[in-house]
């Protein structure tokens, strides 16, 4: 059957058309070809036969009646009778075509009969536009090709290729459909490329491959002159191909889904939906009505001239100032390094902040000015961001074209794989960390102003500090980053991305998309910094209750953490949602479409537990290090050891949900939802306390190493440039990978590089400098802060000494 399949790939003539004129001309062959090609020039020579009788019973035509050229029928016996290679296999299969297209057994007894008495030459010389058909004095040489490439089209390609007709509407797509099928019985090398780039019959289908993409560039690289007036174009069209199923299949959350991706290279000219048609009348005649089938203007890419908007030259401009700004900075800090001139002025430093090697130095430098010992937090963040990126390319890596569709399934019923299966508490770890900085650093100034501190500069800078950087990435979604890179997948991707910014951006600047818009979220990670925004401008009300009336504080964070934990496992119940976001490949062919991700997922009332915990954790690191209270041997044992349990039972149990005997339960999801945070918070809770206070062993000398104090001033622009490595891997992939965990580990190692790397231009470029800019204003507006870096390293060790000496003793 799957041999007829490859036929999906070229637009055919629909011979039904036709008159009965052209239907004697395409029975002309070429008797001359090379011994290589007659056998399967045999099998054209019966299937055009075949096409003939086809015409001539759509038009009731009465063969005894009809005048036919005994110079065509000449050209068809001779080449019948040069091979006598037909097996009966080859016979069977043309009754049964002949049957197929309803040609009376009568009509077919006729024309054998014809063929067998036509042995004279004829003097007539029969006129035809095809370039192959002998005796025209203005017919093209067949193009000299190597022996092998014809090897691309077999007798059953052939077959295919002839019996098979399509209902192409479009008059300039259908002619150049008739010379592509001239171009491969004349082995015209721009043919038999835009056949060799098609799919063919579909290897490991058993085995799940799914994506059968061709030969992408192949196809584009179609660039040829086939007469004086028309000049044919490769097009790479990737059709969806959908299989029915029954409902209880559907249920099934393992394997890849019933949807088949397939390559089709045909000529420019032809519009997707005469490719849809094309290929859903092919698979009518070889597997019945049992497909649908769709091909939209974003499955089809070809090579077309690049096209410029307003906002794209706008966007282009915006980073050339931008790299003049830095270059002349730069070159002013070398004249003031070489002049040796310093100045202390606003000026001044605000033109530093944009020089590049002003940033470079900040961002490489391994010193930490940080009077409230909290080193530890910069490992922390650094490999909780890893694994983050980690997470997001093994998910790309996984919903990608795959040769295996169950390899992802046997990595996820891994426990081993755990920890990079739950990603998602390792992105809860950020909003814990978010919430603890900012209760730790709120509370004692606080204390300094006496609980005279104005809030709102604090939030407004924060909001300057965040969006500028983002504002850029999410204006690169909207114009370039459709226009530098292609691949099969490429169209479809990136102009979906490129709509949702386009209709959302607004969404994403006021930090609202994780409810508004969600449908069409512009960056798929981008919900996390509407969550973190929405509870940082909440976070003040806590705090100044645990700083102004200590029990009453504490009440409502309290009550706080109670509703955030019912919250969840309220609606998780009542809908019957997933304990967590579950990683089957089937489900993520689109991340944003995803029900649980866009219902669930990425709701602040899901989120608030993490952040209310931070909070909590910060007031008690105050306390401690406020009181110098000691730790004593039994809490640090009890405390170590309800992390460590907590943490491991936290990362591992998400296993139990992919393994193929779990059933699902309405109150256990319920109750995972929010315990499993909670004890993820406790956690990192006491870690941070324990690292903080000089009781973290092994776990503080990792955290506190300092190579990684460059890579955690990388960490937000990292999160936000990700989506663009992820989506441009997906986009331009050219064939199937094979997934194990080796191949899967070496690419996420690729995709951390890159996103490392991209993370130090956009911040070099525009998150360093702004940070510079705030710093400057909020030193000037709100007052230098008990954190701030511009504080001498002497007093800084001094402070942290004293403060770390009274706790050990």
């Amino acid at each position: 059957m799957f041999n007829n399949i490859i036929s999906h790939t070229v637009i055919k003539p629909n011979v039904e058309t036709l008159h009965f004129d052209q239907s004697k001309d395409c029975i002309s062959l070429r008797t001359e070809a090379a011994h290589a090609h007659v056998f399967a020039m045999t099998i054209a020579g019966a299937l055009l036969t075949i096409a003939c009788v086809v015409a001539t019973a759509a038009f009731n035509i009465d063969l005894n009646n009809t005048n036919i050229d005994n110079n065509v029928i000449k050209h068809l016996v001779s080449a019948i009778d040069s091979n006598r290679t037909l097996n009966p296999k080859d016979l069977a299969l043309l009754n049964r075509t002949a049957v197929n297209f309803g040609i009376e057994s009568e009509i077919l007894t006729k024309l054998a009969t014809l063929v067998n008495e036509t042995n004279k030459p004829s003097n007539g010389v029969a006129t035809s536009s095809y370039a192959y058909e002998e005796g025209s004095k203005d017919s093209l040489p067949v193009e000299e090709s190597p022996d092998y490439a014809s090897s691309v089209v077999l007798a059953s390609d052939l077959l295919s290729l002839t019996s098979a007709v399509a209902n192409v509407k479009e008059n300039v797509c259908r002619e150049q459909g008739y010379k592509f099928l001239d171009g491969l019985l004349l082995n015209k090398r721009w043919a038999l490329k835009m056949f060799d780039a098609s799919a063919k019959s579909p290897q490991g289908l058993l085995f799940g491959s799914s994506f059968h993409l061709g030969n992408f560039d192949e196809c584009l690289a179609i660039e040829d002159r086939i007469d004086d007036d028309t000049v044919v174009y490769g097009q790479y069209c990737l059709a969806n191909i959908k299989w029915r199923r029954s409902e209880e299949y559907k249920k099934v959350r393992t394997g890849r889904g019933e949807t088949l991706r397939w390559a089709i290279c045909v000529p420019r000219v032809c519009h997707a939906s005469a490719v849809e048609q094309f290929v859903s009348d092919v698979l009518s005649h070889t597997v019945g009505n049992t497909t649908s089938v769709q091909v939209t203007e974003r499955d089809c890419y070809t090579k077309r001239p690049l096209t410029l908007n307003s906002l794209d030259v706008a966007f282009l401009s915006l980073i050339f100032l931008f790299i003049a700004i830095l270059l002349m900075s730069t070159s002013y800090e070398i004249y003031c390094i070489q002049w040796d001139r310093k100045r202390n002025s606003t000026l001044h430093d605000v033109v530093l902040s944009f020089s590049i090697l002003n940033n470079m130095k900040k961002i490489l430098s391994t010193k930490q000015n940080n009077s409230l010992a909290l080193e530890s937090i910069t490992g922390i963040k650094v490999l909780a961001m890893i694994f983050i990126i980690t997470g997001h390319a093994c998910l790309f890596i996984s919903v990608g074209p795959v040769m295996d569709a169950e390899a992802w399934d046997r990595i996820l019923r891994n426990p081993a794989n755990a920890f990079m299966e739950n990603n998602m508490i390792l992105v809860d770890t950020f909003l814990f960390l978010g919430a603890f900085l900012f209760s730790r650093i709120l509370l004692p100034e606080l204390d300094k102003r006496r609980g005279r501190l104005n809030v709102i500069p604090i939030l407004l800078f924060r909001y300057l500090r965040v969006t500028p950087a983002y504002a850029i990435v999410i204006l690169f979604y909207m114009t370039w980053f459709p226009k530098i890179g292609d691949g099969p997948m490429w169209e479809n991707k990136m102009r979906l991305e490129q709509d949702r910014c386009m209709e959302s951006w607004w969404a994403n600047i006021l930090y609202i998309n994780n409810y508004v818009n969600t449908d069409k979220m512009c960056m798929f990670q981008s919900w996390y910094l509407s969550v973190d925004t929405q509870l940082f401008f909440f976070a003040p009300i806590f705090i100044y209750s645990l700083w102004r009336w200590r029990r009453f504080g504490l009440g409502l964070l309290g009550v706080g953490l109670v509703v955030s934990l019912l919250i969840p496992a309220v609606i998780t119940y009542v809908r019957r949602l997933d304990p967590t976001l579950l990683l089957f490949a089937k489900e993520f062919t689109d991340l944003i479409s995803n029900f649980y991700f866009k219902e669930a997922y990425i709701k602040t009332h899901m989120k608030i537990t993490t952040y209310l915990m931070g909070l909590l954790t910060g007031y008690i690191l105050y306390r401690i290090q406020k009181e110098n209270y000691q730790l004593s041997r039994t809490l640090k044992i009890f405390g170590w050891t309800t992390s460590l349990i907590l943490g491991t039972v936290t990362t591992f149990s998400v296993s139990i949900f992919y393994q193929g005997w779990y059933q699902y339960n309405a109150i256990e999801a319920a109750a995972y939802i929010s315990l499993h945070k909670l004890a993820w918070a406790i956690a990192n809770g006491w870690m941070i306390i324990a690292c903080t206070t000089g009781n973290g062993g092994i776990f503080a000398k990792l955290f506190n190493w300092k190579l990684l104090v460059p890579l955690s001033r990388l960490t937000y622009c990292a999160y936000l440039v990700n989506g663009i490595v992820e989506l441009y891997y997906i986009g331009q992939l050219r064939h199937p990978a094979h997934l194990t965990m080796l191949t899967v580990a070496a690419n996420s190692i690729s995709h951390l590089v890159l996103t490392f790397f991209l993370a130090l231009l956009l911040c070099i470029t525009f998150e360093s400098p702004i940070h510079g800019i705030e710093k400057i204003l909020l030193k000037k507006f709100v007052g230098p802060k008990v954190s701030d870096n511009t504080r001498g390293d002497q007093s800084q060790e001094s402070s942290r000494n004293t403060s770390q000496s009274k706790l050990d003793s």
